[in-house]
């Protein structure tokens, strides 16, 4: 083996040593980074809550646009609130939110739906919601009907991501 050689080896090695190191630092860097403001966010899953069944589906846009869908059943075990509406089987109430705001773990979506009241009568609606990743509590207000007590989920999560 010549001095060339072990020049050129001693080259390769350092140039791989400064390339991985700078692949390490890059990682580090990207993830101690904030979340940008345009990369959004997406609050999904559900459960059993305390007097509901509730699905989460939405996407945060940077700008405040939402899309996605959220649900939200009472029926059954429910039915000691749906005396309070006049009702004695089931409520249900689907949405597609159009605006979000997110604070922390908490995010606050609106939009459109409809609201299905002991399975013939179903209205159309517009609902507010807040729901809180770290708590697993969330609260379902349907504008022009009312607003649902302050939910903890039972089984079953929901994450903002």
């Amino acid at each position: 083996m010549g001095a060339a050689d072990a020049y050129g080896r001693k080259q390769r090695v350092t140039l791989q040593g400064a390339l991985s190191l700078g692949v390490v630092l890059s990682l580090f860097a990207l993830a101690a980074a904030p979340v940008s403001a345009g990369a959004g966010f997406h609050l999904s899953g559900g459960g059993t809550a305390t007097i509901s069944q509730v699905a989460f589906n939405v996407t945060i846009e940077s700008g405040g646009a939402a899309s996605g869908s959220f649900n939200c059943l009472m029926a059954g075990r429910s039915a000691f609130v749906l005396g309070a509406f006049g009702l004695e089987h089931l409520m249900k109430v689907e949405a597609h939110p159009t605006a979000a705001s997110v604070t922390g773990t908490t995010v606050s979506f609106s939009g459109p739906g409809f609201l299905i009241m002991d399975g013939n009568t179903k209205q159309a609606v517009d609902i507010e919601v807040w729901a809180n990743a770290t708590t697993q509590q969330f609260q379902l207000t349907v504008l022009k009907v009312g607003a649902m007590p302050v939910e903890n989920m039972l089984t079953g999560h929901f994450q903002l991501r």
